[in-house]
C-alpha cells in the first residue's frame, strides 16, 4: 500500500508566518494551527509574503527555473556543463531518470508556491476592508498562476505540440494542503485546463492589483505575464495588447547601458518585475550556477557559437567574462564588477526589452501594427546596443533580436518549443522542439504516492501509471 508522504507534502503543508517590517523578513516553519495563522489580517498578508519568498526562492524564479531550463534547451555549440552536479548534467545532456533531484525539487518548490497562495485564498474573509481583500486576492492568484504556468511548460507537452485538450498538464490543486490524506491524490488536468487556470488567475490579478505596488506584483507585472503566456499559446492578438499596455503605462523605460539591469540590489527602470534577496529571505541560485569563481561555481560555460551570433559592435556581445582555473567564458547577467557577492543580488523576472520584443513578434505574425510597427519595437531594442536601424524586419529578425536580447533569462526553453525549433545534446546531434526528452519526467517520488498519475513517454512506467 502507497503511503501518503513525500517530500511534496511536506513542502504542501508549510506555511510561513512572521512578522514582517518591509523586506522578506521570515522564519519558515513546519507547521503552524490554522487557528493561529490565518485568523488576522496581518497574519494572512505574512504568508502572502511567504507566498512571494516561494515564488522567488532557489526552487524557482530564484535559481532552478532560470537555470535549468537555459540549460535544457541550449544547443552544445552555444553552452556547456563544466558542472560537477550529475543531476544538472543529465538535464544538460537531455538524458534525465525520473529520480533527477534537481527536477523533483523544481517540482516540489512550484508546489510549496502553490500551497502557500492557495492558503491566503483561503482565509479572505479575515479583511473587513473590501479593497485590501481584493489586492490580496490577486497577488496570491498572480502568484498561483505565474507557478503553475512554469509548471505546466517543463512536464507537459507545448501547447501546440498535439492536441492540448487530451495531452496531460499537471495536479490542479486549488485548495490548501493542510493534512497529509489520501485527498492529496489528484491526477494530471489537461495541458488546456491548466492553461485556463493560468489565464483565469492572471487576468483576475490584473483587475485587482494596482497600477504601483513596490517591488510586489502590480497591474503591468499581470499583463507582463499574460502576454508571455499568450505568446505561448499562439493569441497574438492578445499578447501584443498586453505588452502594449505594460509599455504605454509609461512606468518602465530601457535602460541606456543593457549592463545597468544586471548585478542589481534594488529594481532598475527597466525592471517589471524582480524576486528580491535580502539579508533574511530569497536566494539567487543562478549567481552560484551561472558566474565565476570564487562566488560562483563557473558551472555553465558559454561557447563560441553562442558569441558569433552578435554583430560587430553589439554591447550585448560584452555581456561575457572569462572565469579562472580554466572555467571558461560566463556570462555577466548574474555577476557583479565592485567585488561583492553576486548571490546577494536580485533575480531579473520581467524588463521592458521583453515586452518590445513581445510585441514586435505578435506584430509581425498578425501584420498589425499594435502600438508601434515591429520596426520601431527592434530598432529601439537595437539601438540601446549600439547597433544600426534595420530598414525592415521579418520574423526571423525579431526572433533573433529576442534570443540575443534575452539570453540566459530564463526564455529559450519556452522559445524552442512554441517556434519549433531544434536542440543538441552530447549524445543526440539533433533533437527536434517536439522530442519526448524534451519534456521533464513526472518526479518518480511523486508516483510513489499518489496511484493516479501518469508518466510522461519515454520515462518507463516506473511506479506511475503507463501513459
Amino acid at each position: 500500500m502507497k503511503k501518503y508522504s513525500s517530500l511534496v507534502l511536506a513542502g504542501l503543508l508549510a506555511v510561513t508566518l512572521t512578522g514582517c517590517d518591509g523586506l522578506l523578513d521570515l522564519e519558515p516553519q513546519a507547521s503552524i494551527s490554522d487557528d493561529v495563522a490565518l485568523t488576522t489580517p496581518g497574519n494572512v498578508r505574512t504568508a502572502l509574503v511567504g507566498a512571494y519568498a516561494a515564488f522567488g526562492g532557489g526552487n524557482n524564479y530564484g535559481g532552478s527555473y532560470i537555470y535549468l531550463t537555459e540549460v535544457y534547451a541550449a544547443p552544445t555549440n552555444e553552452m556547456f556543463w563544466n558542472g560537477t552536479f550529475i543531476d544538472p548534467k543529465d538535464i544538460y545532456d537531455k538524458n534525465i531518470v525520473v529520480t533527477n533531484n534537481f527536477v523533483t525539487t523544481f517540482w516540489t518548490g512550484s508546489y510549496n508556491t502553490i500551497n502557500r497562495a492557495n492558503n491566503v485564498l483561503s482565509a479572505l474573509d479575515v479583511f473587513t476592508d473590501a479593497a485590501e481583500r481584493a489586492q490580496v486576492e490577486a497577488e496570491a492568484k498572480f502568484i498561483r498562476g505565474a507557478a503553475y504556468y512554469n509548471l505546466v511548460m517543463l512536464f507537459g507537452k507545448a501547447y501546440n505540440d498535439g492536441n492540448p485538450a487530451t495531452n496531460p498538464g499537471v495536479p490542479l490543486i486549488l485548495t490548501p494542503t493542510r493534512a497529509a490524506d489520501a485527498s492529496l491524490s489528484v491526477p494530471r488536468s489537461t495541458v488546456a485546463e491548466v492553461y485556463a487556470q493560468v489565464l483565469s488567475d492572471l487576468n483576475a490579478a490584473k483587475a485587482g492589483l494596482p497600477e504601483s505596488n513596490g517591488f510586489y506584483a502590480d497591474t503591468y507585472v499581470a499583463s507582463g505575464f499574460l502576454a508571455r503566456v499568450h505568446l505561448t499559446m499562439g493569441n497574438f492578438a492578445s499578447a501584443a495588447t498586453e505588452a502594449n499596455r505594460v509599455i504605454a503605462s509609461g512606468n518602465y523605460e530601457l535602460e541606456d547601458d543593457i549592463a545597468d539591469n544586471f548585478g542589481r540590489t534594488s529594481n532598475g527602470v527597466e525592471t517589471i518585475y524582480a524576486t528580491q534577496v535580502t539579508p533574511t529571505s530569497g536566494a539567487n541560485d543562478n549567481a552560484v550556477y551561472f558566474t565565476r569563481l570564487p562566488y560562483g561555481r563557473a558551472d555553465i560555460r558559454i561557447e563560441a557559437g553562442h558569441v558569433a551570433l552578435y554583430e560587430a559592435g553589439d554591447a550585448r556581445a560584452a555581456l561575457f567574462v572569462n572565469s579562472s582555473g580554466g572555467r571558461g567564458r560566463m556570462t555577466t547577467k548574474y555577476d557583479v564588477t565592485d567585488g561583492s557577492d553576486p548571490r546577494n543580488t536580485n533575480v531579473g523576472v520581467m524588463r521592458l526589452a521583453e515586452m518590445h520584443l513581445i510585441r514586435a513578434e505578435a506584430n509581425v505574425r498578425t501584420g498589425g501594427a499594435v502600438g508601434d510597427t515591429p520596426l520601431n519595437d527592434i530598432n529601439a531594442i537595437r539601438a540601446r546596443v549600439g547597433l544600426a536601424a534595420l530598414p525592415s524586419v521579418d520574423l526571423a529578425a525579431v526572433l533573433k533580436e529576442r534570443k540575443l536580447e534575452l539570453a540566459f533569462e530564463g526564455h529559450r526553453f519556452n522559445d524552442l518549443k512554441r517556434t519549433q525549433g531544434t536542440t543538441s545534446s552530447t549524445t543526440n546531434a539533433t533533437i527536434a522542439w517536439n522530442s519526448n526528452v524534451l519534456v521533464f519526467p513526472i518526479p518518480d517520488r511523486e508516483c510513489k504516492v499518489n496511484d493516479t498519475l501518469t508518466q510522461n513517454p519515454g520515462y518507463g512506467v516506473g511506479d506511475c501509471e503507463a501513459p
